[in-house]
């Protein structure tokens, strides 16, 4: 698949675990690459020297840390995947005034399966009350009230999420 010449953000969300990495990189591959850039929140925190903290504060300061690195790529015309949590509402609706071509897709699935997959180990010992300030332990996960494509990735493998979310997308971005 060839992505089109206008430019655009995937921004894929949900709590922590709920497959945002694996499924990013996923559809990253499966598009052709050229100025398109995957943008993993975890990295972001990285490259800012994770300066800042995990509480409500520091999430939303952190969305405007996305939305202006994303635009200052398009800028150059590179289009995004960007993989992060995503949490609140509020964060969400100034990405899309904000972001040219933003397109939202919620990757869902319950807390019992997220705790299985819980490779960060963030889950346990947040409800244990031994960590602070984890996403749907202590800070609620405002779903999505206006996403383009929401997709519980409970019962399907994730090329089967990929594929969906490809055929949900090319309309618009992409090009046969």
């Amino acid at each position: 698949m060839t992505l089109s010449k206008k430019k655009f953000s995937i921004w894929i969300i949900g709590p922590s675990a709920a497959g945002k990495t694996t499924i990013s990189k996923l559809l990253y591959d499966k598009l052709n690459k050229n100025n398109l850039v995957l943008v993993d929140g975890d990295q972001v925190r990285a490259l800012y020297e994770n300066n800042l903290g995990y509480d409500k504060i520091s999430r939303s300061k952190n969305t405007y840390r996305y939305i202006n690195l994303v635009n200052w790529l398009m800028n150059y015309n590179i289009s995004s995947i960007v993989a992060v949590i995503s949490a609140f509402q509020k964060d969400r609706i100034t990405c899309r005034q904000k972001i040219e071509n933003y397109f939202e897709i919620y990757l869902k699935s319950s807390r019992d399966v997220r705790i299985k997959r819980d490779k960060k180990k963030l889950y346990l010992p947040a409800i244990n009350g031994e960590k602070k300030n984890v996403v749907d332990v202590d800070i609620p996960f405002e779903e999505p009230n206006k996403c383009d494509f929401e997709i519980n990735t409970e019962n399907l493998t994730p090329e089967q999420i990929c594929q969906k979310i490809l055929e949900k997308i090319k309309v618009g971005i992409i090009k046969e």
